[in-house]
């Protein structure tokens, strides 16, 4: 960096990890170590208010958007490591993306008073600025917990082994159960009180069967089938076994573009996978509503990709969106769906569902966003990216390799940036 400030501002990243910081008073120090004139974080939402946050206090509103962050946001989609933009009055700003996983791309700015410049090593280091409150507790606290996807995947493949054994050790109990009790219900008096209680130990065995069957799913998701596999013809599918389900005043809306390509997922994985998320969306809707699903091709880049949990990749894929207009999902909700393998909020649930989906998503080179539903109304969009077969990669491991965060040399190495007007 070619201002006095670099071993102070290099000294400051440690602080964005400290665990009990408040993000403000930190963004404020940062300012000072570094002898910013001003800078600020926004965290874009895909609806609703953005996270905003400036310093120094005062400089411009928290309610303010700059101007200039949709160009921003493009460049940092399209793998731009910085951005720097031109302002009035000043040196311009440079911008840097701050990635948390599952969420749109935020970003980070600087900005420098007039007669000052910008270097390469200032734009490394702005990039490794955003790259530390990537990890920052703070910034947890600000915009929720970023999913540790690695970890999440390594819990729920531990988790996966157990349930398999247990379920089947389940499954040789219950069938007993179920049968004897279908054996013992004709031979007790038509209509009797003992015929009713043992009608209803077969009906508890039945459910007991279908939430190990929901076992044997985590259990078999991790299990990549790249075979390929129709979105749409799955999607019919599921609208038929889901229909009975439905209130009667539910509208359920598809959106379908003809010629749709294959995606390199098996036919049943998808449809185990994409049957979860709609179900939840009929479950969500009980006095009526409406489901929308949606489909069409697109092109993610590797920010793109970052903000979906699973392995996502840039390359083509098939975006499946379903929305729906049930009650929402509330932020501490989704903090946790997010960080809690098992979590949920429904009745005689047990969180698997999402989980499920998760895993096979991941096998197979895919990802999902869980997002409040766009104003005005309440609800949730749930989005699930799919990897063509026609450009298959090499599947996911089922066992992750453990994370190794790049070293301080690599994230400060001079690099190149691009320049954007707002």
């Amino acid at each position: 960096m070619t201002t006095p400030g670099l071993p102070a501002a290099l000294a400051f990243l440690p602080s964005w990890w400290q665990d009990a910081a408040d993000f403000d008073a930190l963004l404020a120090g940062w300012v000072r170590a570094c002898g910013w004139r001003a800078a600020g974080f926004v965290a874009p939402t895909e609806h609703g208010p953005a996270v905003v946050r400036v310093a120094p206090a005062g400089f411009v509103s928290d309610a303010v958007l700059p101007p200039e962050l949709p160009d921003v946001l493009r460049g940092v989609r399209g793998g731009e490591p910085t951005v720097f933009v031109a302002t009035a009055h000043t040196a311009g700003r440079v911008y840097a993306p701050v990635l948390f996983a599952g969420r749109s791309p935020a970003v980070l700015w600087a900005e420098r008073t007039t007669g000052q410049t910008w270097s390469d090593a200032d734009h490394a280091y702005l990039a490794l600025a955003g790259k530390a409150i990537e990890r920052s507790p703070a910034a947890a606290a600000l915009v929720g917990p970023a999913a540790d996807t690695p970890r999440l995947e390594q819990r729920l493949a531990d988790a996966a082994v157990v349930a398999g054994r247990m379920a089947h050790d389940f499954d040789n109990i219950l069938t007993g159960i179920i049968g004897y009790a279908d054996l013992a219900a004709p031979l007790l008096p038509h209509g009797s009180q003992a015929q009713g209680f043992v009608s209803e130990i077969s009906k508890v065995g039945q459910r007991g069967i279908a939430f190990t069957k929901q076992l044997h799913s985590l259990s078999l998701a991790g299990q990549a089938r790249p075979n390929p596999g129709s979105v749409v013809a799955t999607l019919g599918r599921e609208e038929t076994r889901l229909r009975p389900l439905m209130h009667p005043n539910l509208r359920f809306e598809k959106d379908l573009p003809p010629g749709l390509p294959a995606v390199a997922v098996e036919a049943g994985l998808l449809q185990t996978a994409l049957g979860h998320l709609i179900e939840n969306a009929v479950e969500a809707c009980p006095q009526g509503g409406a489901v929308r699903v949606a489909a069409r091709v697109v092109e993610l880049t590797a920010a793109d990709a970052r903000g979906y949990l699973g392995k996502a990749e840039a390359g083509p894929h098939v975006l499946v969106t379903v929305t729906d207009t049930g009650p929402g999902i509330k932020p501490e909700v989704r903090r946790r769906l997010i960080a809690e393998p098992f979590y949920t909020t429904k009745v005689r649930h047990r969180g698997l569902g999402l989980a499920v989906a998760f895993r096979i998503l991941s096998a197979h080179r895919g990802g999902v966003q869980l997002d409040p539903a766009p104003p005005p109304g309440p609800g949730t969009v749930a989005r699930v990216v799919l990897p063509l077969a026609a450009h298959r990669a090499p599947v996911a491991s089922s066992t992750p390799p453990p994370a190794h965060p790049a070293s301080l040399a690599d994230a400060v190495r001079p690099h190149p940036h691009a320049t954007t007007r707002g």
